[in-house]
């Protein structure tokens, strides 16, 4: 893919980061490089032939905090979840629960980017819960996508 595709790319999710409702909203610099980190992972998951089904789902995290989102995964169907988090960030962590509030896939590595990877058995109301466990300024930005193939 094009230098320039890449470029498109990250313009597009920084103004869609920039768009987001006023609770959610993320400053600039910081939605420009969440836009970029979500654009380097689209590149890769496109080339295994995934397509952004949900997000980018964007806010600002205090460390020891969490938020949630609703999405609707089909059965069958493969998903990832990626997460980023702004450079000041030193650990975010990722859950997805099932309608039974089950954890159904996880990634509570020490990292500043969780992945994971799903294939729900039934279709219906998922919920991902993002967990800011290190930040080094209050808050720390974090942004979400989901992809399916």
């Amino acid at each position: 893919m094009g230098s320039w595709v890449k470029k498109a790319l990250g313009a597009v999710c920084a103004l869609a980061l920039l768009a987001a409702p006023a609770s959610a909203q993320v400053p600039d610099p910081f939605a420009r490089e969440l836009a970029q980190q979500l654009a380097q992972a689209e590149v890769i998951l496109a080339n295994e032939g995934y397509v952004r089904a949900a997000g980018p789902f964007a806010g600002g995290l205090s460390q020891r905090s969490s938020r949630e989102y609703n999405v609707t995964l089909r059965a069958g169907q493969d998903y990832r979840i990626v997460g980023v988090c702004d450079s000041r960030c030193r650990d975010i962590d990722l859950r997805v629960f099932d309608q039974n509030n089950s954890v159904i896939a996880q990634d509570v590595l020490a990292d500043r980017v969780p992945v994971v990877q799903v294939r729900p058995r039934a279709t219906g109301q998922y919920r991902i819960e993002l967990s800011m466990y290190a930040c080094g300024a209050q808050p720390c930005w974090y942004a979400v996508n989901v992809y399916a193939r």
